[in-house]
């Protein structure tokens, strides 16, 4: 049966994990409801806890399509370190660097309760190391240096994986705003030279066109000023050179805005 996946904010305990004593129709349940679960939403590992169950066991699809069922795992070699970039269902759409072991070796228990033995390294380590957090009561942000947790801290707060440590771009989308205003402001202004070139009966829709460019120069500028507020909280580390771009970017709008009033209002009003 195809299960909801759990995801954040339902936060990992030590409640989920809880180790496999009875190998019956009810674990293996779980353990079908797990691989049906991943065909569905085609994702190649699971742990118990990301179906809500709080059993301890992983499933992960192998190379091959074959699934691997790992009950009851425990690391007991670990070596070297490695920092692989993640993603998860539990996280949907965001990514973050992490410090995992680059080899393991885990041991665990199959559906038969023999007791098995898996070295792990690569993507296979990485992807063993974040299902065995669940089942801990963590999930990888513990895995985070303190810079990659205030990066993914805002990832999660905007809900967006494009937010990175690098500078302050150079190109935002709110320029495009910026954009669609200085075209209606051109426009404006080229619709008011026609005056001159039509006759009076034409005067009334020009000054409707003329009022319904400047009302959407407007809505574009109040729209443009609380739009670039938020986007530009995505880049905390150069806020104040945000503000600053947003203030002088809405003045000059604005200055605008009344240069193309105060033209109507002298040569078409």
């Amino acid at each position: 049966m195809v299960r909801e996946i759990v995801t954040y904010p339902t936060t990992p305990s030590l409640e989920y994990g809880a180790n496999v004593r009875h190998f019956n129709d009810e674990l293996f349940g779980v353990i079908e409801d797990l691989k049906d679960t991943m065909e569905a939403n085609h994702l190649d590992a699971l742990s118990a806890f990301q179906i809500a169950s709080p059993l301890s066991i992983i499933v992960i699809k192998q190379d091959n399509g074959e699934f691997l069922e790992i009950i009851n795992p425990r690391i007991i070699k670990r070596e070297g370190k490695i920092n692989p970039t993640e993603t998860t269902a539990y996280f949907p759409g965001l990514s973050a660097t992490t410090t995992r072991y680059e080899k393991i070796k885990v041991m665990y228990e199959d559906r038969d309760q023999n007791q098995k033995f898996l070295d792990a390294e690569g993507d296979l380590a990485v992807t063993l190391q974040r299902k065995l957090d669940y089942l801990f009561g963590a999930n990888f942000r513990v895995r985070m240096d303190d810079a990659e947790k205030k990066l993914f801290d805002s990832k999660l707060e905007f809900g967006t994986d494009a937010i990175m440590k690098n500078d302050c771009p150079t190109v935002f989308k709110r320029d495009r705003i910026l954009l669609a205003f200085r075209i209606l402001f051109a426009i404006g202004f080229v619709a008011l030279g026609a005056k001159f070139f039509i006759d009076e009966a034409s005067i009334a829709t020009l000054i409707t066109v003329e009022n319904s460019i400047m009302l959407a120069m407007t809505a574009l500028l109040i729209f443009y000023f609380f739009y670039a507020q938020y986007e530009g909280k995505q880049y905390k580390h150069c806020t104040s050179c945000q503000i600053g771009n947003i203030i002088g970017s809405t003045a000059i709008a604005f200055i605008r805005i009344v240069i193309l009033f105060a033209a109507n209002y002298f040569l078409l009003w």
